[in-house]
């Protein structure tokens, strides 16, 4: 019986190690994604010029990131993306805002598009998702302006650009479905889609492997 119980457990010492290693190779195994072939969507998502951008201003891999101000899980990753283009300088990122959510997303995309026009658009994006509870149109310009925004021009950029921001959400939207997305948060890492959320480890995998592929 003695002999039988070492045997049982060396096996499981066996399995749980083997298991354990299992693991560890999958932890560092790039998220898996859906290649996306060099078309006339993937080419109009990289090529929209009303899309806000950051990181790199020559970027050696781009990474396109579809959000929403009222997607919880978008909040809780956002940060990832600020944190990879601060620790490679040769990422940029496209922002998509995606509002999904109903009138009180489509109101903060709208207020972060429009500090986009006074090149207020990074911080008022971060602190938009840093937002805990309830956003409504009034408590988004609050927070545009403690970002940093300039509140009277913010209003009136809404206004004058009204046409022109819908008309970029529109396109934004319009993209989304090219890739056929499925909702928020989503990535095209240079020719690589991610759908769901890609938090430090993964997103920086991601990173790895798309550039392998070029």
């Amino acid at each position: 019986m003695a002999a039988f119980d070492r045997r049982t457990l060396i096996s499981l010492g066996v399995a749980v190690t083997a298991g354990a290693g299992v693991s560890a190779w999958l932890q560092g195994r790039a998220p898996e994604g859906v290649r996306v072939a060099d078309t006339p969507v993937r080419r109009g998502v990289l090529g929209d010029p009303g899309s806000p951008r950051s990181g790199a201003a020559q970027p050696d891999l781009t990474v396109v990131v579809f959000t929403d101000y009222l997607c919880g899980v978008c909040k809780r990753t956002d940060p990832a993306v600020r944190r990879l283009t601060a620790d490679d300088p040769r990422v940029g990122v496209i922002w998509k805002d995606w509002p999904i959510r109903g009138p009180d997303a489509e109101a903060a995309a709208r207020i972060a598009l429009a500090a986009h026009w006074q090149g207020r658009y990074d911080p008022v994006h971060d602190a938009l998702m840093a937002a805990r509870g309830a956003l409504t149109p009034d408590r988004a310009l609050a927070i545009a302006r403690e970002a940093g925004a300039d509140g009277p021009r913010l209003e009136a950029d809404l206004a004058t650009h009204d046409a022109a921001i819908r008309g970029q959400l529109a396109r934004h939207a319009g993209q989304a479905f090219g890739l056929g997305l499925q909702g928020t948060p989503a990535y095209l890492i240079g020719a690589i889609l991610h759908q769901g959320a890609l938090d430090d480890g993964p997103l920086r995998r991601a990173v790895r492997a798309a550039r392998r592929l070029r």
